[in-house]
């Protein structure tokens, strides 16, 4: 039965769909990696990378500050209630990672869907057979979108939580290597279930592109990115030069993981290696090494202001080629904000047994 003649009152997931880790193993890690004595690495800032603008604070003053309330968070040891709220924090901010993801591509279904969704399928909760009715008391304007739609964006929202699961379980908590495999499998769980929509009407299905480099040239208005031909190359450059850089990192036990990340998710989404899909893994690759080597995840897009800041800054950065400064201020600021109010509600809860 293909998504035209499904019922209103039942849709489906992808019947393979990727079985996701136990959120509650990637809760206990991420709270883990507050302790010093689990994540021994030093933050200090690289050398000559921060862009000032006239709009952002002084970048150095920026770096100071967060990189001190970090070490402040893991030197702590936290009560139960604090190692809660602050499992509680990732959780909430990767489900607004995602909606802000899907909201710069024009892909997924409103916050309300985004949260529950993602909520059930990290709680390992069986999100086949959904109520296109409860979906519509979610999101209203639903009604007037033809159901087909729906079930792809709603595709879009499970299938992306279950790839970000996937590469911080492995990233994160097993410590694998952001290797070309685990990219690769990560962009085919992000694609599955989710055709891609050509101009004709015709599709391409997800076993055609899922996970497999691209044959065919693709660009962003006036940006083409990587010659297909080079692509294998240049992936294996990267992946090769972040291993390389987070060993030094983990020998010297110092690290500069807003820099890093930026720098990678932004090499990533030059690269352009897959047909669909790009923008959002970069992201997610941002949020993995962060999470690593930060203990946090940076929702980006969630606002139309945002969507149009982060836009702009990945089109200058591919206009000039002068490197990854500008965006690594940005996700400097967005993670100065992130440990700010996690420092705060941290302290509100100091006191609790």
């Amino acid at each position: 039965m293909n998504s035209q003649n499904k019922p209103l009152d039942a849709m489906s997931s992808p019947t393979n769909s990727h079985n996701p880790t136990n959120y509650f193993t990637m809760k206990q890690c991420l709270r883990d990696i507050v302790s010093e004595r689990q994540h021994p690495i030093a933050i200090h800032a690289a050398d000559d990378i921060y862009q000032q603008s006239s709009r952002d604070k002084d970048p150095k003053e920026l770096f100071e500050k967060t990189a001190n309330w970090m070490s402040n968070i893991r030197s702590t040891a936290l009560n139960e209630s604090q190692q809660n709220l602050f499992a509680d924090e990732i959780h909430n901010a990767t489900i607004r990672a995602i909606f802000g993801s899907n909201m710069i591509e024009g892909a997924g279904l409103g916050y309300e869907i985004t949260d529950q969704l993602c909520r059930k399928t990290f709680a390992g909760e069986d999100v086949e057979g959904d109520n296109l009715h409860e979906l519509y008391s979610l999101q209203p304007d639903l009604k007037e979108m033809p159901v087909q739609k729906i079930w792809h964006g709603r595709n879009e929202v499970v299938q992306h939580a279950k790839a970000f699961q996937h590469i911080i379980h492995a990233f994160v908590t097993e410590k694998q290597d952001l290797s070309e495999d685990l990219i690769k499998e990560t962009h085919r769980i992000l694609a599955e279930g989710v055709p891609i929509s050509l101009r004709d009407g015709s599709e391409i299905p997800p076993e055609e592109y899922g996970g497999i480099y691209r044959t065919v040239i693709v660009g962003a208005g006036s940006t083409n990115f990587t010659v297909p031909k080079f692509v294998p190359a240049k992936m294996k450059e990267m992946c090769e030069n972040l291993k390389e850089e987070l060993s030094v990192a983990e020998e010297k036990k110092t690290i500069d993981p807003f820099s890093v990340a930026a720098k990678y998710s932004l090499e990533f989404v030059t690269i352009h290696p897959f047909q669909d899909g790009n923008g959002r893994l970069c992201r997610m690759i941002l949020n993995a090494i962060l999470c690593r080597y930060a203990g946090i995840i940076i929702p980006i897009g969630e606002h139309g202001e945002e969507r149009e800041e982060y836009i702009n800054i990945k089109k200058r950065s591919s206009e000039t080629m002068e490197g990854h400064g500008e965006y690594a201020v940005f996700v400097l600021r967005k993670a100065f904000t992130r440990v700010r109010d996690l420092k705060k509600k941290l302290a509100g809860k100091s006191k609790e047994k």
